[in-house]
């Protein structure tokens, strides 16, 4: 007789919905976020209560599986849990999820779009000023408002508001499965397979199996980035081949290692965060700085590196962004310390005691970007000790107390 778990990593369906139900709350994340997967759609009134409960789960991916499986629901009835789940939401991918999923629910989508544009608009003190660590990594309002306009209604990207209600989740994935069907080579098809991604419908998983056999050379970025949107934790192994792969030249190789990094941290598995700080030292190490690098020494993988950890939600991989603080270098949108500033902030108040003592124990750019951090997180008490310090971080620490904001997300 199979086990639970290989009934859910195998054939989801052959379980009933109270027990996904009880799958989605013990095993490890890949296992909640495909039970949390296979409960949408499901008619017993305990597939909602799961999904819902689900919203609080300590992994990115399945908050963002569960959004998406009460988003096709559509019920209003889960307005207010979507709506509460938003305001909290730290991770930029189950974020978007969450807004779409409150405006099918009967959520004004222009209000949707401004909660889920709060974490792209954080503004960190650096030791170099005030800077944005979202758009330093390419993940600013206005690449986040095309990814959630093409979540509630691809044609809205072309349309100012006010919008309307949004299409339900099944006409909109009928209406990119046509174009995907009829040209996926073309422009406009492997925009909507990317589109087709970003639904996450389980039905589409083979769709993107085959996808990554017959795209073609122009067409394999998109499979990429449909995969990460999709987030099925089978995706995993697929995108680490194409982080790891160096038999393709050098500029293609830069540019899948860079969307594989943004895939892979979109599927919020903290069980890849150990993938992830691998491909971080190998690509220091190997890459970067080579013949043919191009565009990725504008704009460097570890970049995209840095902001999936953030994704994942490990603090196992605190101090290693912990260690980026005092890296300036990094793309011509900022250093590398930003993105890591970004992903501490969204690993929580959690990483606040490290962040104090590298802060106490610098005097120079480092400790001033550690106080940046905690002061986005709100870590007041920290904030004060910092303050007693001659130089730049207790005048850091002391400019963020006399300037004391609310934080992003509370």
């Amino acid at each position: 007789m199979k086990t639970l778990r290989e009934l859910i990593l195998g054939s989801p369906e052959t379980l009933d919905g109270p027990g996904l139900g009880r799958a989605l709350r013990r095993g490890d994340a890949p296992l909640r976020a495909r039970a949390a997967r296979a409960l949408v759609g499901r008619p017993e009134a305990e597939a909602a209560a799961a999904l819902v409960e689900a919203l609080r789960d300590p992994a990115p991916g399945v908050r963002k599986a569960a959004a998406m499986g009460l988003g096709q629901d559509g019920r209003a009835r889960h307005a207010p849990a979507l709506l509460d789940a938003l305001r909290r939401e730290r991770m930029v991918t189950p974020r978007l999820a969450l807004a779409a999923a409150w405006a099918r629910c009967g959520g004004d989508a222009e209000t949707a779009l401004s909660l889920a544009l709060a974490p792209a608009q954080l503004s960190v003190r650096t030791a170099r000023g005030a800077r944005e660590p979202e758009s330093a990594a390419g993940f600013g309002p206005d690449n986040l408002t095309r990814e959630l306009l093409r979540l509630l209604n691809p044609e809205w990207m072309s349309h100012p508001p006010p919008w309307g209600p949004p299409p339900t989740a099944a006409a909109l994935r009928a209406r990119l499965l046509a174009e995907v069907q009829r040209d996926v080579h073309s422009g406009e098809g492997r925009q909507a397979l990317e589109d087709l991604g970003a639904l996450g419908h389980p039905e589409d998983l083979p769709l993107l199996y085959e996808a990554q056999h017959s795209a073609g050379r122009r067409g394999s970025n998109s499979v990429i980035i449909a995969m990460g949107l999709h987030g099925d934790p089978r995706l995993a192994p697929l995108l680490i081949q194409q982080l790891e792969r160096v038999d393709v030249d050098p500029g293609r190789g830069f540019a899948w290692r860079r969307l594989s990094a943004v895939a892979l941290g979109r599927l919020g598995l903290p069980t890849l965060a150990p993938t992830l700080l691998k491909a971080l030292e190998v690509e220091a190490l190997d890459f970067e700085g080579r013949p043919g690098a191009g565009l990725g020494v504008q704009f460097p993988v570890r970049v995209h590196l840095l902001w999936a950890l953030g994704e994942l939600g490990d603090l196992n991989a605190a101090p290693t962004l912990i260690a980026y603080l005092g890296n300036l270098h990094g793309s011509a949108l900022g250093g590398f310390h930003l993105p890591a500033m970004g992903a501490l902030w969204k690993l929580g108040p959690a990483v606040a005691p490290a962040l104090e003592r590298l802060a106490a124990g610098a005097i120079e750019e480092p400790g001033v970007n550690a106080v940046g951090v905690l002061e986005a997180l709100g870590a007041w008490e920290s904030l004060s000790r910092l303050a007693k310090k001659d130089g730049l971080v207790g005048r850091a620490a002391r400019d963020a107390l006399g300037e004391r904001r609310v934080p992003v997300v509370e």
